[in-house]
């Protein structure tokens, strides 16, 4: 009981919003996610040349500095699910390792009861004063409002924020939604394109097929409006194909 006050006070004190069209207007943001396709060329120069690097969940403890050719060695901003599982969540938040890779925002997006349920007990768990961010409520309210009963990933969370944020660039790398392995030392347990499937249906929150078509209609939608959208080949492609067979029904 007494962590669990100690843990509210110190939520209030230290959660603060962020913004995304705010924070992002007028600037150059990169996306990187978790899938193999992130290691397809070595980006890493022009991916750390960005206003904004955005990482998501464990992936601050798998860059290493072998990694930087590919994926660049700058992380501005994390977005994170606060739950700190090492199977099915975002891992353990380690401020030190954040601090060391220079880090500035820890964002969870999950703005809604569930989301201020794990943020809440974040604190409850470690009494930490450090500032944590979470995603605007109306915002989140658009991140998932096409998604019924599915939780959007907390990757396609980090994405739309981008995308629909109003900035001048986005470039999307390592996202796949679920249709090629994680990169090495992500999550190794799962690097089976099927027994991922499995798990992801096993768990019953997300809907990795609907993530891609809301990605595409965001996509489109903002690309309209004036944002350069650039994707590495292999979500290219995963695009491409989707918009065709779609066409064909």
């Amino acid at each position: 009981m007494v962590n669990t006050f100690e843990g509210l006070i110190m939520m209030i004190q230290n959660t603060r919003i962020f913004n995304p069209e705010k924070e992002f207007k007028d600037k150059r943001i990169a996306v990187i996610g978790a899938a193999d396709s992130a290691f397809e060329k070595e980006n890493g120069n022009f991916i750390d040349g960005f206003d904004y690097v955005i990482r998501v969940n464990k992936a601050p403890h798998s860059l290493t500095e072998d990694k930087y050719n590919f994926i660049g060695s700058r992380t501005d901003i994390l977005f994170h699910s606060f739950f700190e599982l090492t199977e099915g969540g975002g891992g353990v938040i380690d401020w030190s390792l954040y601090q060391q890779q220079g880090i500035k925002y820890v964002v969870n997006p999950n703005h809604d009861l569930k989301g201020l349920k794990a943020h809440l007990n974040y604190y409850k768990r470690h009494l930490n004063p450090n500032k944590t961010y979470l995603l605007p409520w109306n915002f989140y309210k658009e991140v998932k409002k096409n998604f019924g009963v599915w939780v959007p990933t907390v990757g396609f969370s980090a994405l739309y924020s981008a995308v629909s944020s109003g900035c001048k660039e986005v470039y999307v790398t390592g996202f796949t939604f679920f249709k090629t392995p994680y990169a090495n030392d992500y999550r190794d347990d799962l690097k089976d394109v099927q027994k991922n499937s499995d798990f992801l249906k096993k768990q019953g929150f997300h809907n990795p097929d609907l993530e891609l078509q809301e990605f595409i209609k965001q996509a489109d939608k903002q690309q309209r409006k004036g944002t350069q959208i650039i994707m590495d080949n292999a979500l290219r492609s995963i695009v491409k194909n989707h918009k065709r067979l779609n066409n064909e029904q």
